[in-house]
């Protein structure tokens, strides 16, 4: 039997065997077991994980390469899906100047900003009848003109941005992907295969940080029903007041958290992009400046500082760290899934086996949902920002959602 005439490692030398023998289709099926192994050699990694990920996906060619001949390209889009993202773009270009400047926008339009007839049958009667027997604006005569409400509620601009700037960075033709393989059993906790009992609840209910993150769900829960005004005016503020104490209960979990971020610096340092290695560093400041910051905000909520030692521009300060962090971890984020969706073809590709393909899936589906969670930062920082067009409604929505994404990431570090 004659060998090829090739140099590989000593290990690899006693493995291949000579084209056209007998011995060849185990030779493949040897290497989709090597391609496997490949993947579930993935050590635990602090930060993005991005230079794990190119060193696997590096890996994972070079296997392709010597097994599959032919190759299929990642990341195509169908013109469907072209059409759609294009469209969402053009959307997107009009709603964010609806979302910072509304009624400018609306008057270029031909929109009039105010309301000023007599229409109303109380109309010149020398007494304001505005908001009582008429409506604003047509008792114009005794009130003057009123400020006209907008056509379209700031509420919907904004959730309707937001929705587009994640569907953007998932990708449309991800989106209608993610849809289709949405549901399953509700006893089953989502992208595992341990369903919920005794035992399950038990390692959530010492995981510091799902119950750090169900008291996050619990608190704007509580503010939600507050918000709704469905309640009478005691319980409302009972709802706002226990609302405001899950608050102070979060924060002894979250003390000291920036200490996690130095491990942060060594990817950053070692990344080969530089835009990417920039983004990295800038990642890391967010996160010491907004944990940091906190913690010293914290001191004064939970009562170890007099209240009012803290300026408002330094607690604003915290806020801004928050929503710079959400958006540059828009932007990580949605190049470590695109890293995880060709890794996951590659892995389909080499025939690598169904439950670590599955594993690899569910890896994928994670990193997607952990996207959709920064896009929602960003709706919950606009309104913590005190920025002039944010809405508390968008605000307790989106922190709510952000809320249950992180309570299911760590459910699923732990059952993993």
């Amino acid at each position: 039997m004659s060998i090829p005439d090739v140099k590989p490692t000593p290990k690899a030398a006693e493995e291949i065997p000579a084209e056209g023998s007998s011995d060849q289709p185990h030779r493949q099926v040897r290497r989709r077991r090597k391609s496997g192994e490949v993947l579930m050699a993935r050590q635990a990694t602090v930060g993005a994980g991005l230079n794990q990920l190119d060193s696997m996906i590096g890996e994972m060619y070079d296997i392709k390469r010597a097994t599959l001949p032919t190759t299929r390209s990642v990341g195509h889009r169908s013109a469907a899906s072209f059409l759609l993202t294009s469209a969402l773009v053009l959307a997107l270009s009009v709603l964010l100047p609806m979302v910072t400047h509304p009624r400018e926008l609306l008057e270029a339009a031909g929109w009039q900003p105010s309301v000023c007839d007599d229409s109303c049958v109380h109309a010149n009667d020398s007494a304001c009848d505005d908001g009582g027997a008429c409506r604003d604006g047509s008792d114009c005569g005794a009130c003057g003109a009123r400020e006209a409400s907008l056509p379209v509620p700031s509420w919907a601009v904004i959730v309707a941005s937001l929705v587009s700037i994640a569907v953007l960075s998932l990708g449309v033709s991800t989106v209608g992907e993610m849809a289709r393989s949405a549901g399953g059993s509700w006893g089953r906790v989502p992208l595992t295969d341990a369903t919920l009992g005794t035992a399950v609840l038990n390692k959530f209910a010492n995981s510091a940080q799902v119950r750090e993150k169900g008291l996050k769900v619990l608190q704007y829960v509580l503010k939600a029903g507050a918000y709704s005004r469905l309640f009478s005016a005691g319980l409302t503020k009972q709802l706002k007041d226990l609302s405001k104490a899950t608050s102070t209960a979060r924060r002894f979990f979250k003390f000291c958290r920036w200490v996690k971020h130095f491990e942060d610096l060594s990817e950053a340092r070692d990344q080969s992009d530089r835009v990417m290695r920039l983004l990295l560093y800038f990642r890391v400041a967010a996160n010491f400046g907004a944990d940091w910051a906190e913690d010293v905000c914290s001191l004064e909520r939970v009562g170890i500082l007099p209240a009012g030692t803290l300026s408002v521009e330094f607690m604003l300060f915290a806020e801004y760290c928050q929503l710079a962090l959400a958006l540059v971890e828009i932007w990580v984020t949605s190049a470590r899934a695109r890293r995880e969706a060709e890794l996951s073809l590659l892995a389909e590709e080499a025939g690598v086996a169904a439950p670590k393909l599955l594993s690899q899936q569910r890896k994928l589906a994670l990193v997607r949902l952990e996207l959709v969670k920064f896009v929602s930062d960003v709706g919950k920082a606009i309104f913590d920002c005190e920025l002039y067009f944010a809405h508390e409604g968008v605000f307790i929505g989106c922190a709510l959602f952000s809320g249950i994404l992180s309570t299911h990431k760590n459910m699923f570090k732990i059952l993993k």
